[in-house]
């Protein structure tokens, strides 16, 4: 598959296999980094909300240039690295450290953070009610595909359908696939 020269297509072996279904069913054991490239080096795509890497104060666009986990015996260099092998390398056991050396723009040099792992939950279906000229509307989001979905689903249009009913200024809902 490397022919393709697409960072994203790889074979997966059974273990990374494995990790690709904990992805499905949204709950894993990491920092909380939603993984990606960036000038064809690994870099954050986005910090999920709550997570330890939130807490750190982690950016999306921060390249990831070294992963060091002195438990696992890790001290790698990110360059030419795969999505898999980084998601590999990053998670780990809930309670346990990673230390992450990363690069951000407008700094001039790499900085390390230390991260706790924690059990990531990655929700499907995020809902929040917002509010303009007087006029509520829910934004519901399918962020993903997972194991969780259609149950996040279901429980999203019933909080829509309740509020509806007890808010005579609903506007309606924006139903956001990006």
């Amino acid at each position: 598959v490397s022919a393709l020269e697409d960072p994203y297509t790889v074979f997966l072996p059974p273990t990374e296999n494995k990790q690709a279904k904990e992805d499905l069913n949204g709950a894993f054991e990491g920092v909380g980094i939603q993984l990606g490239y960036k000038d064809d080096r690994l870099a954050v795509i986005a910090p999920l909300e709550g997570m330890p890497a939130e807490a750190a104060g982690v950016k999306a666009g921060d390249l990831i240039l070294r992963v060091v986990d002195d438990k696992k015996k890790i001290d790698v260099d990110t360059t030419g690295i795969s999505l898999p092998e980084a998601v590999t390398l990053i998670r780990g056991p809930r309670g346990s450290i990673v230390r992450l050396t990363f690069q951000r723009e407008g700094v001039e040099k790499p900085f390390e953070v230390e991260l706790k792992r924690e059990t990531i939950v990655v929700k499907s279906v995020e809902l929040k009610f917002v509010e303009k000229e007087n006029q509520k509307v829910a934004h519901l989001k399918l962020v993903r595909f997972g194991e969780r979905t259609s149950q996040e689903w279901e429980e999203a249009i019933k909080q829509i359908s309740n509020y509806r009913s007890q808010n005579t200024n609903f506007a309606g809902v924006i139903l956001d696939l990006r």
